[in-house]
């Protein structure tokens, strides 16, 4: 594994995203048990560079989040609104709307 077997156990390791196939050709994209594999015991999922830039949705995100919770890694979950949305009175809405999805 990546991960020294002397760790302290003071500091984890993440995945800074994983794709919800378990198996696949899904180039550029890491499975749950690679990311174990790795040493990892977290995902990072819900980024705003993921749901913006990749067009990831709360369905995906959502899928994601089964996926990483059925493999044993702990999902750090990441919700935010785009500035307009802030702008426009509606930070309540789309954070409470992405946190469901977790």
């Amino acid at each position: 594994a990546v991960v020294s077997t002397q760790s302290t156990g003071k500091v984890g390791v993440s995945a800074q995203n994983i794709h919800e196939k378990a198996s696949g050709a899904y180039t550029g994209e890491m499975s749950c048990a690679m990311a174990l594999d790795c040493g990892a015991s977290y995902t990072i999922l819900g980024h705003s560079e993921r749901r913006h830039v990749f067009s990831e949705g709360n369905g995906q995100i959502g899928a994601k989040t089964a996926a990483a919770l059925a493999s044993g890694l702990v999902v750090i979950a990441c919700i935010g609104e785009k500035e307009e949305e802030r702008e426009g009175g509606k930070t309540m809405d789309v954070c409470v709307e992405q946190l469901i999805t977790f």
